[in-house]
């Protein structure tokens, strides 16, 4: 009876703590036990007993290198996809069918029928057990490669006289670079708005609320990451996420965010894919389409005003009173930046409108925000490109006040204004008047 009680107390090791120093060695015990039983019912003299030893050294060395996998080694995300690792620790083993048939397999589906580009990197018990706190799932996310760590423990606990309770809890960390520490700080708050951190329920409403899990956990996944990602300047995957998430509240699934948050947000990052295809001289096409959608999801969008009206002015081709109009639209959408008032200086030059351009460039004297130097590199590469193809003399005048007054370069600043000298005509006698008054100004500082 002790022997039968020894036998199952090893068998009982090696099953639940196969992860352990003292698993293993109970495994290498009880492999040699059943060999052993194994091999006495062998005929004798059918296998010598060398050949015997030497199969189970084979084997217990297999069991070591698979030992040291299955405790060592974590799944690691494709490369071309994001990487979700879960992390949930399941106190009892008996409820870790429930935890995998009722939480991650719905899981699993649902990131498959928003075909959400995710790699589902599901840890072993053993390993989520050790993850605490933030710091422990940093870890994770850079033993898997994964941008987002879904971390918790489901605990059973007595509740008598009406049963047994679940205790499941999860938290979420996001890491998409480059993000900074209070951004960082922002996101976590808004995962645990839509994730709250522990769950309780009765063992009978088990299955309800895995799956309710399941599907928390997917919609603060998407979301999340899709802020991480549009933060970071990844508005390829910012778009796919949030238009996943959209399209399922469209479709009438109950999702705890905004329809109009999301709608602005889907609106910025469709205005971000407008900017790189605008400034990396793209397909005209996928630029006119991104700021059609940006203005679908929200048509105050600030900035894709801007570019609205870039595409009606369409290099000279277009309306520029058209592209005026919108401009003054998108100034009405804004306060404290003024990149509206360059494009509607540049308009009313454009249109040889001089007096209320002079209007417009004594304001920007007196005005400046965060990022205006981004904004002026734009207008003088914009206004260069114009000058290559089509004649209009005032937009040197233009270019030499960027120039002198809002980049501080005085050297270049007077080789606009000599070149607008050269070129301007009758109409422009007081932008003459005031290129020269500049021109004087630069010599005293430069001394040429």
């Amino acid at each position: 009876m002790n022997e039968e009680k020894f036998t199952d107390k090893i068998f009982t090791i090696s099953i639940n703590y196969f992860h352990r120093w003292y698993g293993l060695v109970c495994s290498i015990f009880s492999m040699i036990i059943i060999s052993l039983i194994i091999y006495k019912l062998i005929p004798e003299g059918a296998i010598p007993l060398n050949w015997y030893a030497i199969s189970i050294l084979i084997i217990v060395l297999l069991l070591i290198f698979y030992w040291f996998y299955y405790v060592f080694y974590y799944p690691k995300r494709s490369r071309d996809r994001l990487g979700v690792a879960i992390a949930v620790h399941v106190e009892n083993s008996e409820d870790t069918n429930y935890f995998e048939k009722d939480f991650l397999n719905p899981f699993k589906s649902k990131i498959s029928e928003l075909n959400l580009p995710f790699d589902v990197l599901v840890l072993k018990n053993h390993q989520s057990e050790k993850i605490e706190n933030q710091e422990d799932a940093r870890k994770i996310l850079k033993k898997t490669k994964a941008q987002f760590c879904i971390w918790g423990s489901i605990k059973k606990r007595k509740n008598a006289p009406e049963g047994n309770k679940y205790f499941f809890s999860l938290r979420g960390i996001v890491v998409h670079q480059p993000i900074y520490e209070v951004q960082s700080v922002l996101l976590r708050k808004e995962f645990d708005t839509l994730l709250p951190n522990t769950l309780i329920f009765e063992d009978r409403l088990q299955f309800e609320n895995f799956d309710f899990r399941a599907n928390q956990a997917v919609i603060a996944l998407d979301y999340i990451t899709g802020r991480a990602a549009l933060l970071s300047g990844d508005f390829n995957i910012a778009i796919q996420l949030h238009e996943s998430l959209f399209q399922a509240m469209q479709g009438g699934q109950q999702i705890p965010i905004s329809k109009d948050i999301l709608k602005k947000l889907l609106s910025l990052e469709y205005d971000q894919k407008a900017s790189f295809e605008l400034y990396s001289n793209l397909s005209a096409d996928d630029y006119k389409k991104s700021v059609k959608k940006s203005l679908q999801y929200d048509s105050n969008n600030y900035g894709t005003l801007l570019k609205k009206a870039i595409m009606e002015f369409n290099n000279g081709k277009g309306d520029p009173s058209v592209a005026l109009n919108t401009i003054k639209l998108a100034k009405s959408h804004i306060t404290g930046a003024y990149h509206w008032l360059y494009s509607q200086s540049f308009l009313h030059f454009w249109m040889e409108e001089y007096d209320e351009a002079i209007k417009c460039c004594d304001k920007l004297k007196e005005k400046s925000y965060v990022g205006e130097n981004f904004t002026i590199k734009e207008v003088i590469t914009f206004n260069e490109s114009l000058l290559k193809t089509i004649k209009k003399p005032q937009l040197y005048y233009w270019l030499g006040f960027i120039s002198y007054v809002k980049d501080k370069n005085p050297s270049m600043a007077d080789n606009y204004f000599q070149k607008f000298i050269e070129e301007s005509d009758d109409t422009m006698e007081n932008l003459k008047i005031r290129a020269n008054s500049y021109m004087s100004s630069i010599k005293k500082e430069i001394g040429y």
